[in-house]
């Protein structure tokens, strides 16, 4: 259930803050300070090479998307856009329950105020598991630590998503490679 809500808790605060545009003014940022916590919400695009098949090979995950974020706290508003890549030994069929994908993760993080002015950048570096749900799609969760940048160093994150076109094994089982994925993501950054 927790994995279900975080997605829409995150879109609900995210849509509320933008709609009262609340957004902090950039030049009140000063240098560039970021905001106590986090609840971002986007979305992303994987590629994988080689393609994914139904039996586990070395494969290297390459992703990239974009957030809308929110800090209740101090009401701020603000985006991002994010990415990194891991080379790690998979296949388009979940193995486990409670798959490990990679350990050690790092993706790079780039946050902005009013549409392209850059104002901090994130460094984050964690585990990724993927778990399948009931209805036959795999949820992905994301856990660790903001390790560099000028936003968020030290704070701990958590986050999930849903493999959007990985939603069933038919095209897996039937030997089609998936070269590609979409889905949604979500971000809580926890406060120090």
């Amino acid at each position: 259930m927790r994995l279900r809500a975080l997605p829409r808790a995150a879109a609900v605060a995210v849509a509320l803050l933008l709609a009262l545009d609340l957004a902090e003014p950039a030049a009140a940022h000063g240098g560039s300070p970021s905001p106590p916590d986090g609840v971002c919400d986007g979305d992303i695009h994987y590629t994988f090479s080689p393609a994914l098949q139904a039996t586990p090979r070395p494969t290297t995950i390459t992703w990239s998307g974009a957030y809308s974020c929110a800090s209740v706290p101090g009401l701020r508003t603000w985006t991002g856009k994010f990415g990194g890549s891991v080379h790690t030994t998979t296949g388009c069929l979940q193995a486990d329950l409670d798959q490990v994908l990679a350990q050690g993760v790092t993706e790079n993080d780039k946050w902005f105020v009013h549409g392209d002015e850059q104002v901090g950048s994130s460094t984050l570096t964690g585990t990724v598991s993927t778990l399948p749900r009931e209805d036959g799609t795999r949820v992905y969760e994301w856990t660790g630590t903001v390790t560099g940048g000028s936003w968020f160093a030290g704070h701990h994150f958590n986050g999930n998503g849903v493999y959007t076109s990985l939603t069933s094994g038919d095209a897996c089982l039937a030997g089609k490679p998936i070269d590609h994925n979409d889905g949604t993501a979500a971000l809580v950054i926890l406060p120090l």
